[in-house]
């Protein structure tokens, strides 16, 4: 596929924005993301084009029915919580509450299934392998990011497996830490994490010790930042 092609890079960037972008071309397009600026830019030009669309649209919150076959999607098992009070925001951004919910609980049933849900603001990140099986769980604290991996993980003992962000309007990937093979660590939050500015997560497969270069060997996975 010829990535130099404009239209086509816009293309993409649009169905990977609207979500219909799925399976390996959404993978693809993400990790592209991770070296290709002309990739990013796009991606931001259609987030802003999309922003502004939804800006004139007023919410409408799906009926009871509705919300409870969103959560039996979900997790059959997972008790009903309460149906969205009808606010100002748009409808894009009332779907994008409904799957960041989607994750949360995904989040707490894995890992946290005897802990209830931290009040105010919270930012996570879900790293899923090929089957969408999760991998990594990384909730972001105030000077650290908590990183737990899943029994779903096979590590390679010849390998580690490291954490990257790239910034919006930048070139260079910058790591954040070797991830766990099991359990879980604290990596101190590097000075330049911001929810705001990232553009992208991965995780890359290195050498023992990390990356020898400072740049991702082979990127195995992309996720977003979810802010709740």
């Amino acid at each position: 596929m010829n990535y130099e092609n404009q239209k086509l890079i816009d293309m993409l960037a649009a169905e990977y924005v609207l979500g219909t972008l799925r399976g390996p071309a959404r993978d693809r397009f993400a990790r592209l993301m991770l070296n290709s600026t002309r990739a990013r830019e796009a991606t931001w030009v259609w987030e802003q084009h999309l922003n502004n669309l939804a800006s004139s649209i007023e919410s409408v919150p799906p009926d009871d029915h509705v919300w409870e076959k969103i959560i039996n999607r979900i997790d059959p098992n997972v008790i009903p919580i309460n149906k969205p009070k009808k606010t100002n925001r748009s409808l894009l951004q009332a779907w994008s509450l409904i799957a960041s919910a989607a994750c949360i609980v995904l989040a707490l049933i894995i890992w946290q299934p005897q802990q209830e849900l931290a009040t105010g603001s919270q930012q996570i990140a879900l790293f899923k392998n090929e089957t969408e099986q999760p991998l990594w769980f990384i909730d972001v604290k105030d000077k650290t990011l908590s990183v737990k991996a899943s029994n779903v993980l096979s590590p390679r003992s010849d390998k580690d497996y490291e954490l990257w962000m790239i910034l919006k309007g930048q070139e260079a990937p910058i790591s954040l830490g070797l991830l766990p093979k099991s359990g879980n660590i604290e990596l101190i939050k590097n000075s330049q994490f911001n929810a705001d500015d990232i553009s992208i997560l991965a995780v890359s497969l290195e050498p023992l010790g990390g990356s020898p270069n400072g740049s991702p060997t082979e990127v195995l996975y992309t996720t977003n930042l979810v802010i709740l």
